[in-house]
C-alpha cells in the first residue's frame, strides 16, 4: 500500500568561508575577489527575477511557477509534523532524504527532484527515483541516511526509532503519516513549507482539490453508492472505519461494506480481516482485489466458496491499481478517478 550510524557528521556542502587566518598582504586581493562574487550573485538573483517556467505535476494537475517563486528565503521555518513534533529548518534544505513512497512522490511533485539524495529500495514512482541512493526498504537504515548528510529528512510513522540518531545531530526529522485526504493536503504543506516552496505547495493542493472535488461530485450525481468490498491483501484483510481507504470510497459514493456496524463492530482497528461468511453475508455488488497482492480476478472468482457471491455472478470483481488508491500522496486524484470509473461506470 502506501508506501506507507556514522560517528562524525560531515557538512551537507563546503562551508562559504574558512576559519582560518588572512594575512594583511592578500586582503586586497581577496577583497577584489569577494567584490567580484557579489556582482555575480548579484547577477544571477536579477535572472532567477526574471522567472524561468517550471512545471510539476500530481495525477493528472499542473501547476507552473517562476523560478523566482519556487524558493522562499524566509528562513529559520518551524513546522509542526504528523505526530505533534515541532521541527525547525534552520536553512533551505538542499539535501533531502525520503524514506517512504509518498514523501517522495509529493517532493518530485513539489519540484525538488533535484535535491533527493536518498530514498527508499520501495520508491518507484517517478521513474527518477529509482536512480537514488537507497536508505532501506519498509526498514530504514540509520547508518545509510546519515552517511548522505541531508539537511532535510521526511520520515513515516514507524521509522522513528532508526531516525533518532539523524535528531540527535540536529537535523530536521518530518514524520508523515496521513490518515485521510485532507491530512495528505496538510502534509504536502507541511513538507513545501520545510523545503521553502510554500507556494508550489499552495497551488499542488489548490488543483488537487478542484480535481477531487469535481470527480466527487460527478460521483454523488449518480444518486447511487453501491455496496464495495476493498480487499487489501489475498487474504481477505480490508479497511474499515476510519482508515484512508474508507475515506476514497466515501468521495467516490460507495459504501464501504467493511464498514458497515453489522461487521466493524467487532474490529479492533481500522483495519481487520473479514471472515468467508462475512463476505458471503455482506454479498457486496463489487469487490475490488488491488493488483499488488493478485495476479488475475480468477484467484478470486475460482473460488467456489464465493461463487454465489452477487459480485461474482454479474461479473463486478475488478482489480485496480491498489498503489494510485492508497499510496496517500498526489497521485490520490487518479486513485478516485481508477474508483469513480469502476463503481460508477456511467460516469464522464
Amino acid at each position: 500500500m502506501s508506501g506507507h550510524q556514522a560517528p562524525c557528521r560531515k557538512p551537507a556542502w563546503p562551508r562559504s568561508v574558512c576559519a582560518r587566518g588572512v594575512s594583511r598582504s592578500k586582503s586586497r586581493s581577496i577583497s577584489l575577489v569577494f567584490l567580484a562574487a557579489a556582482l555575480a550573485l548579484l547577477a544571477l538573483g536579477i535572472v532567477f527575477a526574471a522567472g524561468c517556467g517550471t512545471k510539476t505535476a500530481a495525477g493528472n494537475s499542473s501547476t507552473t511557477v517562476t523560478a523566482a517563486s519556487a524558493s522562499q528565503t524566509g528562513f529559520p521555518v518551524t513546522v509542526t509534523d504528523d505526530t505533534k513534533q515541532s521541527v525547525t529548518v534552520k536553512t533551505e534544505p538542499m539535501r533531502i532524504v525520503s524514506t517512504a513512497p509518498s514523501n517522495t512522490e509529493i517532493l518530485f511533485a513539489l519540484g525538488l527532484g533535484s535535491r533527493v539524495v536518498g530514498v527508499s529500495s520501495l520508491d518507484d514512482y517517478p521513474a527518477q527515483a529509482k536512480n537514488i541512493a537507497k536508505v532501506g526498504d519498509s526498514t530504514i537504515s540509520s547508518e545509510k541516511v546519515m552517511s548522505l548528510n541531508p539537511d532535510l529528512v521526511v520520515g513515516y510513522s514507524g521509522a522513528e526509532d532508526a531516525l533518532k540518531p539523524l535528531k540527535a545531530i540536529h537535523t530536521p526529522v518530518l514524520i508523515m503519516n496521513p490518515g485521510n485526504v485532507d491530512q495528505i493536503y496538510a502534509d504536502i504543506l507541511t513538507i513545501g513549507k520545510a523545503a521553502g516552496v510554500s507556494d508550489k505547495a499552495t497551488a499542488l493542493v489548490d488543483s488537487m482539490k478542484t480535481q477531487m472535488k469535481a470527480i466527487a461530485d460527478k460521483a454523488a450525481q449518480t444518486g447511487k453508492s453501491p455496496k464495495v468490498f476493498y480487499a487489501i491483501d489475498n487474504t481477505l484483510w480490508t479497511s474499515g472505519p476510519g482508515s484512508f481507504v474508507d475515506n476514497m470510497l466515501t468521495l467516490a459514493h460507495a459504501t464501504n461494506v467493511a464498514s458497515l456496524p453489522t461487521f466493524s463492530k467487532t474490529a479492533t482497528s481500522a483495519y481487520y480481516q473479514f471472515s468467508p461468511e462475512q463476505l458471503i453475508a455482506a454479498d457486496p455488488d463489487i469487490i475490488l482485489l488491488p493488483n499488488t497482492a493478485y495476479k488475475s480476478i480468477k484467484e478470486f472468482t475460482g473460488d467456489a466458496r464465493f461463487a454465489g457471491l452477487r459480485a461474482v455472478k454479474e461479473g463486478h470483481v475488478y482489480m485496480i491499481n491498489d498503489v494510485v488508491v492508497t499510496r496517500p500522496g498526489p497521485r490520490i486524484v487518479e486513485g478516485l478517478q481508477t474508483l469513480v470509473d469502476i463503481i460508477h461506470p456511467a460516469v464522464k
